[in-house]
């Protein structure tokens, strides 16, 4: 997966304010469920990027960055290293939040989602993954127990690798064990300042910086000349629940939200789906609102 380049305005600041995280999982879901319908009619959401899912510069980019299934295959060979090619069906989970999983875990296709749910039942996603990425650290851990539950968004195939399999590829392959290094660097920086955004903007803020990214997104895709100029109204394929999972935010909050919006002539809110009617007004309270 290569990254995005020639963002515009609105990646910068939104970056910021809103989490990468958030934006990178929404940019995914997006990209899965356009290639899901198997077009892109005009009008409905549409990213661009290379490969299948979207990134956007200015961010570690390590975390985008694969690795070719027949590389992985003849590096694990090579290192006399054990690994299973599994098979796993649309929504089912590859490991549980708090039960022992020895594996770590590379997308050969398909695309798992990485979530947690709190004691009240709200989760929040913390990623997606694609085609040659690897998710699954939690075997750094002594105890081998995950932090958050995987469940795979597509029917998958994945890789599991052993925890000592893992540990054969870092110690046998430099670039391999650098490679992690800096993803899990990667991967502590941008949730670091994802906390710290949380702590300083509400959904009032955050659902708007959302919307905006997406539809800036989309409106690319349509071959807009100028980033930011309406042209006509887009579908955003998303449901209140799914926006709060997203954001990490109640749907009560969500819903208010985005019947603000509604009430301000910005978008309206369909069955599982947001239209964006007029994009530069949007971008305006987005950055009205975090300033």
């Amino acid at each position: 997966v290569g990254v995005g380049r020639g963002r515009g305005k609105m990646t910068g600041w939104m970056r910021v304010h809103l989490g990468e995280a958030a934006v990178r999982a929404a940019r995914r879901r997006c990209r899965l469920r356009c290639r899901a319908q198997g077009a892109h009619p005009r009008g409905a959401c549409r990213l661009r990027g290379r490969g299948d899912f979207m990134t956007w510069t200015g961010k570690n980019e390590i975390l985008d960055e694969t690795v070719a299934f027949d590389e992985l295959v003849a590096m694990l060979e090579e290192a006399g290293a054990a690994y299973a090619v599994k098979r796993v069906p649309k929504d089912a989970m590859v490991f549980w939040h708090g039960e022992a999983d020895g594996n770590h875990y590379y997308v050969e296709s398909g695309a798992v989602e990485l979530f947690s749910v709190d004691a009240a039942g709200r989760r929040k996603v913390i990623d997606r993954y694609g085609p040659g990425t690897f998710f699954g650290f939690h075997i750094l851990r002594d105890t081998d127990l995950p932090m958050s539950t995987a469940q795979c968004i597509e029917a998958s195939r994945v890789v599991a690798i052993p925890k000592e399999s893992f540990f054969k590829l870092l110690h046998s392959y430099p670039h391999f064990a650098d490679r992690t290094v800096r993803y899990l660097f990667g991967l502590l920086s941008m949730q670091t300042r994802e906390v710290v955004n949380q702590s300083f903007y509400g959904a009032a803020q955050r659902v708007p910086m959302l919307l905006a990214e997406m539809a800036h997104d989309c409106q690319r895709g349509e071959g807009a000349s100028v980033p930011g100029t309406p042209t006509q109204p887009m579908v955003l394929p998303y449901s209140n629940n799914e926006v709060a999972d997203m954001l990490g935010l109640s749907r009560n909050s969500v819903t208010t939200a985005l019947s603000r919006l509604q009430s301000q002539g910005v978008i309206e809110k369909q069955r599982n789906s947001i239209r964006v009617l007029d994009i530069a007004k949007l971008e305006e309270i987005a950055q009205r609102e975090q300033e």
